[in-house]
Formats: C-alpha cells, sequence, structure tokens
C-alpha cells in the first residue's frame, strides 16, 4: 500500500512509530506537500493519504477517514501571521502562498472571531515564506517545514494558538483519508498503532533532531497523535466555521471509518 504524508517535521512524528520498531509497516510512503497529498489521493496513486482537515471535510462524502489518529495540536510554529504593527495595529492587506488553503481560512477566522478585524488575504503563486514579506502587503501568512527557523524581526502570531484560545481545543491539521470504502482492517490498525507508538518513544525522537528550545517544547508538549475527545471537538468547532464561512454548502459530517469488529459491536449494542 502506498501512503502520502506531508514532507514536514510534524507529519514524519506522526508516522515516527513505523520506525520505533514497535509497529509493523505496510506502506510504502511518499512525501509531498500536503495539497500534493490530497491530489495523489484523488489521482488514485497512492491508498491513502494524510489530508488537510479542510481538504479532507469538503469532499466528506466521497472519502473515509481513518479514526483515533491525526495531526493535531495545540499551538502551531510551521504557521505564522507575522507583520510589523503588533496587536494595536492589524494590517490591512496579508499576503499568503494560494496553496495554503486551510491556514488561510484559519487565519482568517481568528482575526474575524478573536479580533474583529477582517483583512484582504492577497495571493501569490508559489512565493517563498520569507519572499511574501517583500510583496507590499502589510503583512505575510508564513507556512512551512522552514518557518520555526524563520526570524524576520517582525511581530508574528502562531495560528495553531490562535486557534485554541478561540475555540478553546487542540486544532486537527490533518486527517488520514482514502478513497470511500477502500479502508482496511489493516490499513486502520497500523495506522492508529503508528501514531501510539510515536507518543510511546516521543522523548527518543525529540532528542535525534535538531530543534530549538520552542521547538522542542512544541514537541514534546502540544503535538499530539490522536483524535481524541477534544479534537474531535475541535473538529466539530471547524466543520461549522466550515459552513459559516461559505466554505461548505452545509456543515460537512466527519466520516469517519472503523474496523469490521467494531461494527460488529455497534449493531450487536443496537439490537438489544
Amino acid at each position: 500500500m502506498d501512503l502520502a504524508i506531508w514532507d514536514s517535521p510534524p507529519a514524519e512524528f506522526l508516522v515516527s512509530g513505523f520506525a520505533s520498531g514497535a509497529v509493523s509497516n505496510p506502506f510504502r510512503i511518499k512525501r509531498h506537500r500536503p495539497e500534493e497529498c490530497a491530489a495523489l489521493l484523488v489521482e488514485d496513486q497512492v491508498d491513502v493519504a494524510l489530508m488537510p482537515t479542510m481538504l479532507a471535510l469538503q469532499a466528506s462524502n466521497a472519502l473515509d477517514v481513518i479514526p483515533g489518529v491525526g495531526l493535531v495540536s495545540w499551538a502551531y510554529p510551521y504557521a505564522r501571521l507575522v507583520w510589523g504593527g503588533g496587536l494595536h495595529d492589524f494590517p490591512d492587506t496579508i499576503a499568503y502562498d494560494r496553496r495554503v488553503a486551510q491556514e488561510r481560512l484559519v487565519a482568517r477566522i481568528i482575526l474575524h472571531e478573536h479580533y474583529r478585524m477582517d483583512p484582504t488575504f492577497v495571493p501569490y503563486e508559489g512565493v517563498a515564506p520569507t519572499d511574501l514579506l517583500d510583496t507590499g502587503e502589510d503583512a505575510a501568512l508564513m507556512v512551512g517545514p522552514n518557518v520555526p527557523f524563520l526570524d524576520p524581526e517582525l511581530f508574528s502570531i502562531d495560528i495553531g494558538r490562535e486557534w485554541y484560545e478561540l475555540a478553546n481545543y487542540p486544532m486537527v491539521w490533518g486527517l488520514y483519508a482514502t478513497k470511500r470504502e477502500r479502508a482496511t482492517d489493516e490499513m486502520i490498525e497500523a495506522l492508529i498503532a503508528s501514531g501510539e507508538a510515536a507518543d510511546d518513544n516521543r522523548d527518543v525522537w525529540v532528542q535525534a533532531q535538531e530543534t530549538s528550545a520552542s521547538l522542542n517544547e512544541f514537541y514534546r508538549e502540544d503535538l499530539r497523535t490522536g483524535l481524541d475527545k477534544l479534537a474531535i471537538a475541535s473538529l466539530t468547532e471547524f466543520r461549522k466555521y466550515l459552513f459559516y464561512y461559505d466554505v461548505t454548502e452545509d456543515v460537512p459530517d466527519l466520516p469517519l471509518v472503523y474496523l469490521d469488529e467494531d461494527e460488529d459491536e455497534e449493531e450487536e449494542q443496537a439490537e438489544r
């Protein structure tokens, strides 16, 4: 089976359980940008993909989402809104790479709901995060694996932490998805087990990385691999915002798929 994940350190942590030796890996893992992972799944070039949550929910009628595992965090240094003013001087225009649609939506929600600000988001094509500061816009939405290491000497806010402060739940950035009715028990079990093993081996993985003090704290304290009750509650809030902000026509379903044995247990309980 082929698995597409994001070419970013948080996604590597999500699958690090496979490298721990505690879990058997049935996948050939491919690494691409988040939107490319989604495209590979649509084009049947992979069996399962880590998809941006927004894209997975937009296509919920055609996908199944693997339960119990996902890319979840209380903060997210890989997505920052950067400008020169500060909270007393919000930007009127924000430059962003049009490929980061999910982060753009989260930033828009935060600015409107939390700060009562509605700046104009100006899309750019394939511009590096640091170069977005040179576009002439008032601010830049920086997203990518190098963002935590950038030091633009300007004021910035962490989009993940801002979501937590708005919703009181961690942000669910990515979900494992397959096309409808293509998930298998082997696939589900392996992905859930890998997420659990990543958590169990967190200290070993973090020690092997070259991280700053703030990133060390992110990986130890803020990054999660499980879709627990708080993550599901966050997804409920996010699904409502997708509707409120006209991203979807209705509040989208969360199409979780379960192991056959779990479905059998649910049917038995319903018959009692």
